[in-house]
């Protein structure tokens, strides 16, 4: 092993061969998508492939496909401006129902009553724990019945 070659050269040109070459700018535009195309247009689209300088973006309805097809070239500057090189050559749009993943409305927030919010963890006594346990564990066998 006289000339030992760095993983990264390796598996650069392992991508290339599949047609993935430029991983790392692809990561690039995956994570700075919300910059590429601001967040109204993030809450509609998002990118689902990057293969051989065709860029691939879903949409969750027509309405927003259309809208990202006018966007393209657009989207294919801004997304080369993040690459740092010339990565998109093609914006192909399609459509699929369904919440896009790379943004959205935050979870929900859920709150108990007051009265029955139990004690953090470690400060409650074993023994009232293990009672606790043991309530709802006759109660569950009892409904099954």
């Amino acid at each position: 092993m006289s000339n030992p070659q760095r993983l990264k050269d390796l598996l650069q040109g392992a991508g290339a061969r599949l047609g993935m070459g430029g991983a790392v700018e692809t990561g690039l535009v995956w994570s700075r998508w919300n910059d590429i195309v601001g967040d109204t247009v993030a809450a509609h689209a998002e990118p689902t492939s990057l293969r051989e300088g065709v860029l691939r973006i879903r949409t969750d309805s027509p309405t927003w496909a259309t809208e990202v097809g006018y966007l393209g070239q657009e989207i294919k500057r801004a997304a080369n401006q993040v690459a740092g090189k010339e990565l998109v050559a093609e914006v192909r749009v399609w459509t699929a129902p369904g919440a896009i993943a790379s943004s959205g409305p935050e979870p929900r927030q859920v709150y108990e009553p007051v009265g029955r919010r139990r004690p953090e963890v470690g400060q409650e006594d074993p023994r009232s724990a293990l009672e606790r346990a043991r309530d709802a564990w006759s109660r569950r066998h009892e409904e099954a019945r």
